[in-house]
């Protein structure tokens, strides 16, 4: 069995923080001692053009992490004509694991997430294959439509008829090698995306189309799961053992820390995040 490392994305500015915090919270009560070698962040060092770019950790937070510098220090930012750049941020995410894949054993299992989730139960997944990527399979027909109508955001880039995507994303399961392969035309769509007069939403998920893009040229199979709880988008089963709080209306991330604790429901994923406020000092409820 390969083993597991998950790759939470986040950025070093204070509004991720407290998401980094309740991440390493649920890794270390599923994993204990373990989670030390089972996870990884990448940390993007800016989220704008104007701020100054971090160099170190500066969150008590003891995770294993790499920080990284963000799309305004590279090349490619000035090949991306956007009248609001704040649409382009999505693209750290490739931009942060471009810098830190080369690190990274080839068979080593990653899980790519947004910083926005949390692990409620350990990752069932021990195996897959070589050019092969396990998704949530939810995003499709929550508002991608990649196969049906926004097919055509991506269609320009096929070259193997469109037979290898299917919408999928977050969490993205897969060998380091397969993420290394993808990962130049995982940026370099986006950028283009970026870069076509297409609708704001379009722009804001050009991340999402544009590893569907990516996928479908290099003959990497996505492979549609049921994954991930998203409260607000689908219920929670058994199958489920990561939350992304994206749109959760009782765990609100845009009022944390103003949360009541009594409308929570009472299963894994909303116990899981109870523990996690509940062992904060001078966190609101």
């Amino acid at each position: 069995m390969s083993e597991i490392v998950t790759l939470p994305v986040a950025v070093l500015v204070d509004a991720f923080r407290w998401q980094l915090e309740l991440f390493w919270f649920g890794h270390r009560q599923i994993y204990g001692c373990a989670a030390l070698a089972k996870a990884h962040a990448v940390l993007i060092n800016r989220n704008e053009m104007s701020a100054v770019a971090a160099t170190r950790m500066v969150w008590d937070i003891d995770v294993p992490h790499t920080i990284c510098r963000s799309i305004y220090d590279l090349p490619a930012a000035m090949s991306i004509h956007l009248a609001d750049t704040r649409l382009a941020l999505p693209l750290n995410i490739q931009i942060g694991l471009e810098q830190v894949l080369p690190q990274l054993n080839d068979d080593l299992i990653l899980e790519v997430v947004d910083c926005d989730m949390v692990h409620f139960r350990p990752c069932p997944i021990r195996d897959v294959r070589p050019n092969e990527l396990f998704v949530s399979g939810i995003y499709e027909n929550w508002h991608m439509f990649s196969l049906t109508e926004n097919r055509y955001v991506i269609e320009p880039y096929f070259e193997n008829s469109g037979q290898y995507y299917n919408g999928g994303f977050v969490p993205i399961i897969g060998r380091a090698a397969t993420f290394k392969r993808i990962l130049p035309e995982w940026i370099a769509v986006h950028i283009d995306i970026l870069n076509r007069p297409l609708d704001g939403n379009i722009h804001w998920w050009a991340g999402m189309f544009a590893l569907q893009a990516a996928c479908e040229k290099a003959r990497v199979q996505m492979v549609a799961q049921d994954l991930c709880y998203i409260p607000n988008a689908n219920d929670l089963t058994s199958e489920h053992y990561i939350g992304h709080y994206s749109v959760d209306p009782v765990f609100d991330k845009r009022v944390y820390p103003q949360i009541d604790l009594l409308r929570f429901p009472d299963n894994p994923y909303y116990n899981m995040i109870k523990a996690w406020i509940t062992s904060q000092c001078g966190h609101a409820v």
